[in-house]
């Protein structure tokens, strides 16, 4: 019994030594991912403030919308919707040699119920490609566009 208890102490620092090496030790791309569930949980929860900060002030998009535009469509859509789900699937994260820009290519599925709406789900699924750049070790949303993409 006593040897159990030691590889299950054995066990939970090497994971807690493993997330610290993670921590500390972050990639590039892995800033991207993780500035990309930020972004969905804004929207997710209707966070405005957490989106405008992880945009850049030139932000622009394939649909012809700015940074305050795409902020009121955000809170339009929410106000319209509840509760929405963002899945992201096949992201895929690129980093230019010079760390200073980023591209990430995913698939989306929003899934969202109308207001008042007690069994209508909606589901739409895009394929988006969004580019950063680093802007003093954060990365901000400088484009955001919808190609008709091929996932192998």
């Amino acid at each position: 019994m006593k040897w159990m208890l030691r590889i299950a102490v054995a066990a939970i620092v090497a994971f807690a030594l493993w997330r610290a090496w993670q921590w500390l030790f972050v990639t590039d791309e892995m800033r991207v991912q993780r500035q990309i569930s930020v972004m969905t949980s804004a929207v997710e929860k209707g966070d405005l403030v957490r989106l405008s900060n992880a945009l850049a002030s030139d932000y622009s998009d394939g649909w012809g919308l700015d940074k305050s535009t795409l902020l009121g469509a955000v809170h339009s859509y929410r106000t319209q919707y509840d509760p929405i789900f963002i899945h992201i699937s096949d992201l895929t994260v690129t980093v230019d040699p010079d760390h200073q820009k980023a591209e990430a290519v995913f698939i989306a599925k929003i899934i969202a119920k109308a207001r008042g709406s007690v069994s209508d789900s909606e589901v739409r699924e895009d394929r988006f490609r969004l580019y950063f750049r680093k802007n003093d070790s954060i990365w901000e949303l400088v484009r955001a566009e919808s190609p008709e993409l091929k996932f192998d």
